[in-house]
């Protein structure tokens, strides 16, 4: 992994950044999106059930069904999130539950498109979800869409590709934790990143280049 350089509100920050992992940044991005349309470049026929092989458990084929026909009542989608391991606030804010029953708050940078940012609701750690390096500069996720986020979501297989943001202290490097209040106002946790990257690689390779005898 790669460590770049994040800033944001005065802190320097580092994430390892995982150029070969998949983003979720938006639909057509997701990694059984992905599965699907590589299986349609040799199969014609049948996109429906490779789309319900890869894409779909019973739980989030049912509130799919559910949404498009408008059979929910208002007091009912609340428990169908949680089937699907998330959850929304009265304020309309997105909740992840991980494998292990963590929640985590989740938000968009807010001037860096295709990242997530997510934060563990238990200790206040930050981590962000990369976009996809081959990606087409989706615009950002609308986690306002409850089957967008079923879609994305459900399965947990975000946990695998989140990356944990830590700021830099001298030689230290620390996890970054914020209130949720901060996490929320905070504009952007990645602007300027690869900007900063790219510095930090250009004076490694001066340092790194042998003295002319």
């Amino acid at each position: 992994a790669t460590v770049i350089q994040l800033s944001a509100s005065g802190l320097s920050l580092a994430a390892p950044l995982y150029d070969n992992l998949p983003s979720f940044g938006g639909d057509s991005q997701n990694v059984f999106y992905q599965a699907v349309r590589e299986e349609m470049q040799h199969q014609g026929e049948g996109l429906d059930d490779i789309f319900d092989e890869n894409l779909m458990t019973e739980d989030l084929r049912k509130f799919v069904d559910k949404l498009l026909d408008g059979k929910l009542k208002p007091e009912q989608y609340q428990a169908e999130r949680l089937k699907l391991n998330f959850r929304r606030d009265p304020d309309g804010r997105v909740s992840l539950r991980s494998r292990q029953g963590a929640w985590f708050s989740v938000r968009p940078d807010m001037q860096v498109p295709g990242f997530l940012l997510l934060r563990d609701q238990s200790s206040g750690a930050v981590f962000f979800l990369p976009p996809d390096p081959e990606g087409d500069g989706l615009a950002q996720m609308d986690l306002s869409d409850d089957l967008a986020v079923a879609q994305l979501f459900s399965n947990t297989a975000w946990q695998d590709v989140m990356a944990p943001l830590s700021y830099r202290d001298g030689s230290e490097v620390t996890q970054l934790r914020m209130s949720e209040g901060d996490f929320r106002m905070v504009a952007s946790l990645v602007e300027g990143a690869e900007e900063e990257a790219e510095e930090e690689a250009g004076q490694q390779q001066q340092q790194e280049v042998p003295a002319a005898n």
